[in-house]
């Protein structure tokens, strides 16, 4: 029926899925659905990633048990911190694509361990020095993670952060991995170049 004019019904009907589309994409609540959600036993950040083009990052939570263990072999999961038109800071998960440079390429539970509160992540980009994760039940009752790797040579330095220098939009300079010595306390930096 092309050339017949639309009744003021259908196109009532018409506008109203229009404008409840577009509310739907402005409502704060609605765009950020894939927030990512914390049980009362998880630690929201056991290490993090920090790039220079901005000031978000890429924050690395664990989903722990009741007793501070890893709550499956799936427990660490990446996702974005929002601080740049803060406040407030907002969450939401990683892209499709960001996965690429931010994702996990393998994790679990450390069979080996007296205890099972160890925890083994690689990540896609940085899988050459897997990262250990103990976890524990501290004297408050509150859970906590200690992200440990290799730093400047010290084994097993406590792994605070890791900055990535960006050259393009999708290159990356060098990468400076934080973390501090716990034998000393001494702060550990060490440039990677990619």
């Amino acid at each position: 029926m092309l050339g017949v004019p639309m009744s003021k019904e259908p196109r009532k009907r018409t506008l109203t899925t229009a404008a409840l589309v577009l509310a739907a994409f402005a409502n704060p609540a609605i765009a950020y659905a894939d927030e990512p959600h914390f049980g009362a036993h998880d630690i929201p950040t056991a290490f993090y990633i920090s790039k220079s083009d901005d000031h978000n990052r890429v924050d690395y939570g664990m989903r722990l048990d009741s007793h501070c263990i890893a709550a499956n072999n799936d427990a660490v999961f990446p996702y974005w911190r929002e601080f740049e038109h803060a406040p407030p800071v907002r969450t939401h998960s990683l892209g499709t694509f960001e996965y690429f440079a931010y994702g996990l390429s393998g994790q679990g539970v450390r069979h080996d361990a007296e205890s099972s509160g160890q925890y083994w992540v690689k990540l896609k980009q940085f899988g050459q020095r897997p990262i250990w994760i103990s976890t524990r039940r501290e004297a408050d009752g509150h859970c906590s993670a200690l992200a440990r790797c290799m730093i400047a040579g010290v084994k097993f330095a406590q792994l605070l952060s890791i900055y990535v220098k960006l050259s393009g939009p999708l290159s990356v300079d060098y990468v400076v991995v934080r973390g501090k010595n716990l034998d000393t306390g001494q702060l550990l930096e060490e440039k990677l170049k990619k």
